[in-house]
């Protein structure tokens, strides 16, 4: 059944605009707002006068009730939603009585405490099966974009590992960095593409580091799959704290890609295999090594249940 979705998300990288593309591609009609508009005027007041940041956004998604109060909506889809006020949440609620309200979360609740907002929606999805066990709510992980599903399945008999990674903290820089020194201590080429925003680079020079090598700017899609087709293996480090797989867990998973990773609850789902994931723990690198070296089992397989048109047809119900 096809519907007309107002979607109302983190406009993050790519991959929201994917999620809007996907579902277009499956005959809904989708209109999308930012609910954490990158304009010029709210990022200097969220950097330099946060106590009005607020207020200023608040008004913001008042314009989207504003915009859309005379259009009909089937369902209110929310990829993220602790940036709206409780207020504007209730008179969305008002302005679609009738309307299917569904939260999907990819984040922690450790991270963005989304509970207060629960009882406003008719299905909560979480990328988080720790968090989505004790709320009660549905698990839903994270997907992988076309782009990655089509990538050359290279001869794996090289050693080489790739990450790209979102520098949030000073804490994945600092894991980075420790993986880059083992793979040079082993001969393992190793090949890094590091982005953060001006307050993650401000964060690490406060930290006392010299991030160089750390851009401002997103890696283009054919850079990254440039990255992915000359790499036999992904170096995976979660930025919070969390038993959600991040989005590269999902993407090198589907690109039959080996997966170095830090969470240790990988372990005990269906697709966890000895020869395609590697689990470290407290940047104890011990038996990276060897783990490149051996050949995956079953290297054609490409996970089609974690790519994104299974994930939108997920949310929408089905």
């Amino acid at each position: 059944m096809r519907k007309k979705i107002l979607l109302i998300g983190l406009n993050y990288h790519n991959y929201t605009q994917e999620v809007v593309r996907e579902l277009e591609r499956q005959g809904h009609e989708v209109r999308f707002y930012d609910i954490q508009p990158g304009k010029p005027a709210l990022k200097v007041m969220r950097k330099f006068f946060p106590w009005k940041y607020q207020a200023a956004l608040d008004l913001y998604h008042k314009g989207i009730l504003e915009r859309e109060k005379d259009r009909h909506t089937d369902m209110v889809l929310f990829i993220q939603v602790h940036q709206m006020s409780i207020e504007n949440l209730e008179a969305m609620k008002r302005l679609y009585p009738s309307s299917e309200f569904v939260l999907y979360n990819w984040d922690a609740v450790s991270n963005h405490d989304y509970r207060p907002f629960m009882s406003y929606f008719d299905r909560i999805y979480t990328f988080d099966p720790a968090d989505a066990n004790a709320l009660g709510v549905h698990y839903l992980p994270l997907f992988c974009l076309r782009d990655f599903q089509g990538v050359r399945r290279r001869d794996r008999s090289g050693k080489a590992v790739y990450t790209v990674g979102n520098i949030v903290n000073p804490i994945r820089y600092e894991a980075i960095k420790r993986f880059q020194r083992y793979c040079s201590q082993k001969a393992i080429p190793f090949h890094a593409f590091m982005v953060a925003s001006t307050h993650g680079f401000t964060q690490l020079l406060k930290n006392g580091h010299l991030p160089y090598d750390v851009s401002l700017f997103s890696i283009s899609m054919p850079k990254f799959v440039e990255l992915i087709e000359g790499a036999s293996a992904a170096f995976d480090f979660a930025n919070h704290r969390q038993s959600g797989y991040t989005m590269r867990t999902i993407e090198n998973l589907c690109a039959g890609r080996k997966i170095i990773t830090n969470n240790s609850g990988i372990r005990d789902e269906p697709f966890f295999s000895e020869d395609r994931i590697h689990v470290f723990k407290d940047l104890d690198f011990t038996g990276v090594d060897e783990f490149l070296k051996v050949p995956l089992k079953n290297p054609d397989e490409v996970f089609e249940s974690f790519h994104i048109d299974q994930f939108t047809r997920r949310l929408m119900g089905a």
